[in-house]
């Protein structure tokens, strides 16, 4: 075994523990997902693997395949214990994101194939990131860690690098590492926040 293949070890297992992760959170109380976002996320994920497939691209369908196997569980636990996806903010990006979608789709140009299903995941994604700015309490940080893991040693593990199979690693690395600083620096000021108002009440 040589390091490449090293690397595409970690990042499988990296990228397999992300959803496992989110699914003990959710059962726990702890995570409260973005319901709009995790219903765009998994149908991303659906057709994002059918594309790698046809591009026969064998790193990327490793980070692809785990997460469509995960958003759907994900997905189906918001119903329940999620947050949001009647607003009208999640009107507007599934309609935005169903445009990319559609662009996706009919393009018969690869990269631009690739790159909008990049843009459309970063617009379902976005419901996300304000929930993670007003409730940084209802997100996993770990969660969106073991993604940043996966996609690293992904990165470190492609023999042949190019657009077509850096553009989504690094994709997931750039989205889930805001997200993990947003989560655990959101919390830090909103706690000093909240101690610096006790302190302000205080006799």
């Amino acid at each position: 075994m040589n390091l490449k293949d090293f690397f595409l070890i970690i990042s499988t297992i990296a990228a397999i523990a992300s959803p496992v992760i989110g699914i003990h959170s959710i059962l726990k109380g702890d995570f409260h997902p973005q319901r709009m976002t995790r219903l765009l996320i998994f149908l991303i994920s659906l057709l994002f693997v059918g594309t790698l497939f046809a591009q026969n691209d064998k790193n990327g369908i490793y980070i692809a395949g785990t997460q469509l196997f995960g958003s759907a569980i994900i997905f189906i636990l918001s119903l329940k214990r999620g947050i949001g996806g009647k607003s009208r903010m999640d009107l507007v990006v599934f309609i935005m994101a169903m445009f990319s979608l559609v662009i996706w789709q009919t393009t018969s140009n690869p990269v631009l194939g690739l790159t909008m299903s990049i843009v459309t995941d970063l617009i379902a994604f976005f419901p996300t990131l304000i929930k993670t700015w007003k409730l940084p309490h209802t997100e996993e940080w770990k969660f969106y860690m073991s993604d940043v893991l996966a996609s690293t040693f992904n990165i470190l593990s492609i023999k042949n690098y190019s657009y077509g199979s850096l553009i989504f690693p690094i994709y997931i690395f750039l989205i889930n590492s805001t997200s993990v600083l947003m989560i655990n620096l959101r919390k830090r000021y909103l706690k000093k926040q909240c101690l610096t108002g006790e302190i302000n009440k205080a006799p």
